[in-house]
């Protein structure tokens, strides 16, 4: 997928490497970032195919197994804010991919929980999503790229919220 400013637009026949005096080359924190960031334009022109953004599907993708997540859950493991989350969910809600539950333990806090409908627009979503990282990731090899998420793993290990974790 060509971006604006790239050497495949630029018309370029090999792929072209920073300069060595471009130092954030160097930086693994730098080259994670906006690897990150080049995955999501991808993923997120691909969900746009099918009338989704990223954030939808993460909490479609975040609410299809395990624990029981709740606003707050979801808030903290997707590192968005508060009330971002609640207009999303009721987003999410109208068009019943997810309702919301009481706690049973909390009278608070309400459980939210996928329907049918939602885990059928995440298989759709999934799919498109599947496509999209197969290609950002095609230049590595299948043990590269498992190299890459025990990696990423590794970095993550301690750092996710309790909700879900396993004690």
């Amino acid at each position: 997928m060509a971006r604006s400013g790239t050497a495949e637009q630029a018309g370029a026949q090999a792929p072209l490497t920073p300069r060595a005096d471009f130092p954030l080359a160097g930086r693994s924190g730098y080259l994670l970032h906006k690897a990150a960031l080049l995955l999501l334009e991808d993923v997120e022109q691909a969900l746009d195919g099918i009338g989704m953004r990223s954030r939808y599907f993460f909490v479609l993708a975040s609410l299809a197994g395990g624990p029981d997540l709740s606003q707050q859950d979801l808030s903290r493991l997707l590192s968005l804010d508060p009330t971002t989350v609640v207009a999303l969910v009721d987003e999410m809600e109208r068009n019943q991919h997810v309702e919301r539950r009481r706690n049973p333990a909390d009278r608070r806090r309400y459980n939210l929980i996928l329907t049918e409908s939602g885990r059928e627009a995440l298989a759709e979503a999934d799919r498109v999503v599947t496509e999209a990282e197969s290609a950002f990731f095609g230049g590595l090899a299948d043990d590269e790229r498992e190299a890459l998420r025990g990696m990423l793993g590794r970095l993550m290990e301690g750092r996710w919220p309790a909700s879900v974790c396993t004690a």
